[in-house]
């Protein structure tokens, strides 16, 4: 009988360490998969820009407005995932995840140029997305939506793309990164988001709340 008994807990057992690794196979499968979405998300369709060309000279103006806000969404995008990135190496969550998209940033594309966080410590860390840091809030806010105010000028309907751009960056960053992003990059979008909504009704548009 109590060789049963034993025998049942080693089952036991090994069902659950079998389990718990399908648990773990799956999760990163996941993660992988949303790695590989966002990545791949951040490619203008092909098929829709030939649909647009057929359209003539309307069709040229959205091609237009759909790589504008392609540029913002890629801006946003990278910016998103590397403040998450910094923020993992920092308090140790989703560590593996933050090196990952650390090791895939193209920072020359977001205007940076310093070191790179992977090989930075703790101080250097926390000094890249304090307040006065290059990927700080209100320094990444303003230079996004810098990006979308100038390339848009007093085009109504192009900041909106914009708007959609910084929106759509966000929401990618956040599949890639596999669950709610860091309270930097929420805060960096709100601030972001709030300098173009300005802009717009300055120039006279109507702007409903588009906060994500």
């Amino acid at each position: 009988m109590q060789v049963n008994t034993y025998s049942n807990i080693a089952s036991m057992t090994q069902t659950q360490v079998s389990n718990k690794k399908a648990d773990e196979d799956t999760k990163k499968n996941t993660k992988d998969a949303n790695l590989q979405s966002a990545s791949s998300s951040k490619d203008i369709n092909k098929d829709t820009l030939e649909k647009l060309s057929s359209l003539g000279g309307k069709g040229i103006t959205q091609i237009y407005m759909v790589q504008f806000q392609q540029q913002t969404m890629n801006e946003f995008f990278g910016t998103s995932g590397t403040q998450a990135g910094i923020e993992g190496l920092l308090n140790g969550g989703n560590l593996d995840t933050a090196k990952s998209i650390l090791s895939n940033i193209d920072f020359a594309s977001l205007g940076y140029s310093g070191k790179n966080p992977l090989s930075m410590n703790t101080d250097e860390l926390k000094q890249l997305i304090s307040e006065d840091g290059f990927f700080g809030v209100d320094n990444t806010a303003n230079r996004i939506a810098d990006f979308v105010i100038n390339g848009a000028g007093n085009d109504v309907d192009k900041l909106k793309e914009g708007l959609d751009g910084i929106k759509k960056g966000f929401e990618q960053a956040e599949k890639m990164w596999g669950e709610k992003l860091p309270q930097i990059s929420q805060d960096t979008m709100d601030a972001a988001i709030k300098k173009v909504t300005d802009r717009i009704d300055e120039l006279g548009g109507k702007t409903l709340d588009l906060q994500a």
